[in-house]
């Protein structure tokens, strides 16, 4: 039997968190009745919970509440965040986006979790609140913090970054890995002045790794004119870097992030290659 509860403030959420344990179930303005995964589960509405779902530009900071489900984030987020806009809608397909929220998705054991590539290239800050009080951390050290466990209680409210400079372009793209669980995420940043690239940051998240930055492989296109030669040698030098720090060199993942980051590039620089 489904118990439904509707907060409508962070202190009353981390209440009923707190007293229902794993059996919470967060979802944000659908009915998951028909879902078997919710079965025996204790259903919290986050919907009505204002400062979780709210999109809010301030000088040069974006913040993001993680109540917003990546449906709305990839409808709605636009401009300074367009990379996240971008990223939600091909981490979620049509018909599941409008169920998972951003706080589900920087779960470890989420599928969707690739949502934290380009939250590392834009060096993300996450709000944290816990019934005994808030911190914030860098995305790095609250990716730490997540796999080793968060205090008890504690949530992400709110994701909050920095506005992109003008003429900086974005990339992001993902594969799955076919036959199992796992997929590869790359995101990137540069500008392109004439056809060239400057300041390129590169991110990959592979099978077995947080994302991490390939820098390495930016190292590489710096000051190269953006073409196919440039995208692929980046692309192999990034997965060469990426698997350095893994505990095996798997072929099959290789494949993936060379593929995933000759993408991401590409879809940056395509503008700008002759053709």
């Amino acid at each position: 039997m489904l118990v439904n509860q509707a907060p409508k403030s962070v202190p009353e959420l981390l209440k009923l968190i707190a007293k229902h344990g794993k059996r919470s179930m967060l979802v944000s303005g659908v009915d998951p009745s028909g879902d078997r995964a919710s079965t025996g589960k204790v259903i919290i509405d986050i919907a009505n919970v204002e400062p979780l779902n709210e999109i809010e530009i301030k000088k040069d900071k974006v913040t993001i509440g993680t109540g917003m489900n990546l449906g709305r984030l990839a409808r709605e987020a636009s401009g300074a965040n367009g990379l996240l806009r971008q990223a939600a809608s091909i981490i979620a397909n049509p018909l599941v986006r409008n169920r998972v929220t951003f706080l589900e998705a920087l779960s470890p054991e989420s599928p969707f979790f690739d949502i934290t590539t380009p939250l590392v290239l834009l060096e993300a800050r996450i709000k944290l609140q816990s019934p005994s009080g808030k911190r914030i951390l860098p995305i790095r050290d609250f990716l730490e913090a997540r796999t080793k466990g968060l205090k008890k209680g504690e949530i992400p409210t709110a994701v909050e970054f920095a506005t992109l400079p003008v003429g900086e372009k974005v990339g992001f793209f993902r594969v799955a890995r076919m036959g199992g669980k796992g997929t590869v995420s790359a995101a990137a940043r540069m500008k392109l002045v004439r056809t060239v690239c400057v300041q390129p940051e590169i991110v990959v998240s592979s099978l077995t790794l947080i994302p991490l930055r390939a820098k390495l492989a930016e190292k590489e296109i710096v000051g190269k004119p953006a073409n196919e030669f440039s995208i692929k040698k980046a692309s192999v030098i990034a997965a060469e870097e990426i698997l350095a720090m893994a505990e095996k060199d798997n072929p099959y993942e290789r494949t993936l992030i060379e593929i995933t980051v000759a993408r991401t590039l590409r879809s940056i620089m395509e503008g700008s290659i002759p053709v």
